[in-house]
């Protein structure tokens, strides 16, 4: 059920959202951002994981234009992923959306649908992976 209204949640989100195409209104977009993993949490109380001991190191390049790229260290195996992104406000959520072109096994998503959301909320990105039982994940800017 859990999962269930989370998807619902987002599929609703996504009908109805207003995308912006405003540079002004897109947090902290007059340079390429880097935003980092620093946080994992999993569906289990108290099982949150941090620097190193995640299972995954990885960051975004979100670029003033539109395009992010993804890098994913994992057992020493580097991923990559690149794509287009847009910045969506709807009433007081704001969150990226995230379209891949390649490395799309990299996408934290519960859908098959090549996008990947990505909330932001007080300087914060968060993943959504975890509204299906993925891995809860938390992005930092790093400057």
């Amino acid at each position: 059920m859990r999962m269930l209204t989370a998807l619902l949640f987002l599929v609703l989100l996504s009908a109805c959202n207003s995308n912006t195409s405003s540079e002004e209104e897109i947090p902290l977009q007059s340079k390429v951002q880097k935003w980092k993993l620093v946080r994992m949490t999993g569906s289990f109380i108290n099982s949150e994981t941090t620097g190193d001991n995640m299972a995954w190191q990885e960051y975004y390049l979100l670029n003033p234009n539109g395009n992010f790229f993804k890098s994913r260290t994992q057992n020493g195996t580097i991923s990559q992923a690149t794509g287009t992104y847009t910045f969506v406000e709807h009433e007081n959520e704001q969150y990226f959306e995230l379209s891949y072109t390649t490395g799309k096994e990299l996408i934290a998503s519960c859908f098959g649908n090549g996008k990947e959301i990505l909330m932001f909320n007080e300087g914060v990105l968060f993943g959504s992976w975890n509204a299906c039982d993925g891995p809860g994940l938390e992005y930092q800017l790093v400057e």
